[in-house]
């Protein structure tokens, strides 16, 4: 994996992006910044198509058509897709969407260049008055969730296996939380959370801590910081936690990418160029209207080899 850039963009940097060949989109009604991003990710493709992933159905959907989430289902999308270079909308497509359409063409003879646009907004919706606290969340973002495997990424753990589950934060705490409760000791022997720091915005940080704060009291997870904007830094923590594995306990690793997108897209693609790795993740359904305005643009290339 070759990181190319990482950069922080207004708007005529964006336009600056040399095209490329297709644009995978999102929901682009979500909120101001899904709309902008849309619109930006379809500037720089020459085509563009709306993707959705329906988690219940396993079934990856691709600009009208349905595609199983599986080795053969997957490769005929990059077979339908063909590109040389692709951008990927990462503000409106989630983890589910992202890590599948990397697997996809990194199954390729020949893997895309690929970019991903990620907008800032300038601030989350916070609960009203009203509202009490869910687990110390300020947030009101998601109004439900789906927690169910998606295949290339279920591999299944046996009696004799321990596992390292690296997790990565936000603002939701109740997401890890869960997981590690219905897990109740069996597979995860060790358990690093991970934070976005330094944050996009001043106490954002704060607001993950405190929306965290019950599991920090209990657990005795090993913490870890990374950029919230850093995919990179993401990708190497998982890259690290990977390596030490031999010479522990652990012999296999897992990942939950609850945390910024940024972290998300890192954590996608090491598990999309990895094999034999479980992902945790729960799909969120996100509420419209969760954020407002658009803070700054991000912009991430790397190369899949």
């Amino acid at each position: 994996m070759r990181f190319i850039r990482q950069d922080l963009l207004d708007s005529d940097g964006l336009k600056q992006i040399r095209a490329m060949d297709i644009a995978f989109i999102g929901n682009a009604e979500l909120d101001d910044r899904s709309k902008c991003s849309v619109e930006s990710s379809q500037a720089i493709g020459r085509k563009s198509y709306r993707v959705q992933y329906f988690p219940t159905e396993k079934i990856l959907e691709v600009g009208g058509k349905r595609y199983m989430a599986s080795d053969n289902g997957l490769a005929d999308l990059a077979r339908d897709y063909p590109a040389g270079s692709i951008v990927i909308d990462a503000t409106t497509l989630d983890f589910a969407e992202i890590s599948l359409l990397l697997y996809a063409y990194n199954s390729c003879y020949k893997t895309p260049q690929v970019g991903f646009v990620y907008m800032e907004p300038e601030e989350y919706v916070r609960r009203t008055a009203e509202e009490s606290s869910v687990n110390g969340a300020a947030f009101d973002l998601s109004s439900g969730f789906s927690r169910e495997q998606i295949p290339p990424f279920s591999c299944m753990f046996t009696g004799n296996d321990k596992a390292h589950l690296v997790a990565f934060l936000g603002f939701e705490g109740g997401r890890l939380t869960r997981e590690l409760y219905d897990d109740n000791g069996h597979f995860f022997k060790e358990v690093t959370i991970v934070f976005g720091i330094p944050p996009f915005q001043a106490t954002w940080d704060l607001e993950a801590f405190m929306a965290n704060g019950p599991l920090l009291r209990t657990s005795d997870a090993a913490v870890k910081f990374c950029g919230a904007n850093n995919p990179k830094g993401a990708y190497e923590i998982l890259s690290t936690a990977h390596a030490a594995l031999q010479g522990t306990d652990c012999n296999r690793l897992a990942v939950a990418p609850f945390g910024t997108k940024p972290m998300a897209i890192g954590a996608a693609l090491y598990c999309a160029t990895h094999r034999l790795l479980r992902v945790a993740f729960d799909h969120p359904v996100r509420k419209k209207g969760r954020t407002k305005g658009v803070h700054c643009a991000h912009w991430y290339e790397v190369e899949i080899r």
